[in-house]
């Protein structure tokens, strides 16, 4: 199942990165089955058009035990809202019950989610955080590392999408890449891709089968998060924002983007540093 790709670039000769399939199960052993959701983060960005109530279904996966395979029974998985979330429960959003059922034969379930955006403020970034505290099988458990997300819901414009000079730095060792003409393309509402990732770009992860050279993050309210992602949307590496995943910055006169810094990491290298470390600086042009 896995692999060794090799990247060629100036400044790395044979970089050697590990690639495996995506969807391998994190845990294939003969143990109970393993529950949590699909992300730690999520983020919903509305503008002031939104007026009507918007469905969430944040998804909770079987993600491993038993070979992987689905259980013959339903497993009830319990959740509870964290009281550190600061949108309030019954205005800024409804959840109905408290359990969620993965059914017979399924590897996933969600949580219905129904967010008002015409009650958000404007520019104040709320948050929903979940719990999940169990399951009603003995043969079922919560991932630890999978048992919490957090959800913003925000009303607030952005316009990040444009062409900026990159200048990008290894934090660990101090190395600095140039990208002159850096795209970021909007995907969906607050919903970014770049065209590179730390040092690769202009081609290096694309031409060796990967889709996209850049990652994906999010704008809320002019705060950057990155949510953790393949490589390349590709390689088995990951890349991930700090807990503080960067800002924007905008000119005090117009409004306008004038730069944007992220935090982020790249991890699961099979030789060298395990972990890169990098900050990039887009300045718009």
């Amino acid at each position: 199942m896995k692999k060794i790709k090799i990247l060629s670039l100036a400044l790395f000769a044979l970089l050697m990165i590990t690639s495996c399939v995506k969807d391998d199960d994190e845990n294939t052993g003969n143990g109970a089955r393993v529950v949590g959701f699909s992300k730690s983060f999520n983020s919903y960005i509305f503008t002031g058009a939104d007026t009507e109530p918007y469905l969430i279904n944040e998804k909770i996966n079987l993600v491993g035990g038993a070979n992987g395979t689905p259980s013959n029974e339903d497993i009830v998985v319990s959740f509870t809202i964290d009281p550190s979330s600061t949108a309030i429960q019954g205005t800024d959003y409804t959840i109905t019950g408290s359990t969620t059922t993965l059914a017979a034969g399924s590897d996933f379930t969600q949580i219905p989610i129904t967010v008002d955006p015409s009650i958000l403020p404007g520019n104040t970034p709320k948050t929903i955080v979940i719990n999940l505290e169990g399951t009603d099988s003995d043969n079922a458990v919560i991932a630890d590392d999978k048992k919490q997300i957090t959800i913003t819901i925000a009303k607030c414009e952005s316009n990040l999408a444009g062409t900026y000079s990159l200048v990008v730095t290894r934090t660990d060792n101090n190395t600095t890449y140039y990208f002159p003409n850096e795209e970021i393309t909007e995907i969906s509402i607050g919903q970014y891709v770049t065209s590179s990732t730390g040092p690769y770009g202009n081609g290096d992860l694309t031409s060796d089968g990967a889709p996209r050279d850049g990652f994906v993050f999010n704008d809320v309210c002019q705060s950057i998060q990155i949510e953790e992602q393949y490589l390349g949307d590709y390689y088995s590496n990951l890349v991930e924002g700090d807990s503080d995943s960067g800002f924007v910055t905008l000119d005090t006169d117009t409004g306008e983007v004038e730069s944007i810094t992220m935090y982020y990491s790249i991890r699961g290298f099979s030789s060298g540093t395990a972990r890169r470390t990098f900050t990039a600086v887009y300045t718009k042009l």
